[in-house]
């Protein structure tokens, strides 16, 4: 009896030890989206089919979760002359263990949802983005922070192939 308690014991501080590494591989991959964390202020446009465009007063709170396991990410925009809301959105970011990759959940204020991937592609520049149903074409999202002037430019692309890409968001705040 007395040997199956050690060896309980044994599991457990195992168990604890593999869990605490597990959290440090986690926060060691977020770690380069950190100057993320903060409230954001700007514009955004976006394009629609046509060539209409609309304009929204953007802002992005962004802020860590579950002791820096997850970055939360909330935007909301409104129309600049009424201030209603147009757009609501948030995301998680987080890494996966499994695939050893950046991801991503999104949900809208109109129900949609996405798995999206998110990538680092250098210093302070990311990619995320995802397919759209129904084999209807690609989407994805090039941003760009800049500790310098606090600035934050984001891009939205559609390919209806995965090679050739076409603008129809951009995005432009500012760090508050």
């Amino acid at each position: 009896m007395k040997k199956l308690f050690v060896l309980s014991l044994l599991v457990i501080q195992v168990t604890i030890i593999q869990a605490q590494e597990s959290g440090m591989i986690n926060r060691k991959q977020l770690a380069p989206l950190s100057y993320f964390i903060g409230n954001w202020q700007g514009t955004a446009t976006i394009t629609q089919q046509g060539g209409s465009q609309i304009k929204v007063n953007q802002s992005e709170k962004i802020t860590w979760q579950l002791d820096s396991m997850l970055l939360n990410f909330e935007g909301t925009g409104k129309d600049p002359v009424t201030n209603k809301q147009t757009f609501h959105a948030f995301a998680l970011v987080f890494y996966n263990p499994d695939t050893k990759k950046l991801g991503m959940k999104s949900f809208t204020h109109e129900g949609r949802q996405t798995d999206a991937y998110f990538t680092v592609i250098g210093e302070n520049k990311f990619e995320w983005g995802f397919d759209l149903q129904e084999n209807r074409g690609k989407i994805k999202y090039t941003i760009t922070l800049s500790t310098k002037d606090k600035t934050w430019y984001e891009q939205g692309e559609f390919s209806p192939n995965g090679s050739q890409w076409y603008p129809f968001m951009s995005m432009n705040l500012m760090k508050q």
